[in-house]
């Protein structure tokens, strides 16, 4: 979920289900991945708050898949919010 907010720097939310990832050593380390691809991307995103939820595809999937996912949800996110 996109939505533009007052502030001049986006801000993110991570909300990962028990049932869908995993255990907990699962959990942290989608969100260590969806924090790193975050930072790395911050600058070009757009003053917005981006909540990013998982799926159940995302169990087991290799690190590599998740960071290609997460880069194609960032540039969604700046063509949402950008006129």
């Amino acid at each position: 979920v996109v939505r533009p907010n007052g502030l001049d720097h986006p801000r993110l939310g991570v909300a990962l289900a028990a049932k869908t990832v995993g255990n907990a050593v699962a959990r942290n380390r989608l969100r260590r991945i969806i924090r790193d691809s975050f930072r790395l991307a911050q600058t070009r995103l757009p003053a917005a708050d981006l909540v990013v939820g998982a799926r159940a595809g995302v169990r087991g999937a290799p690190a590599a898949a998740i960071r290609a996912s997460l880069e194609a949800l960032w540039t969604q996110a700046i063509k949402t919010c950008v006129p």
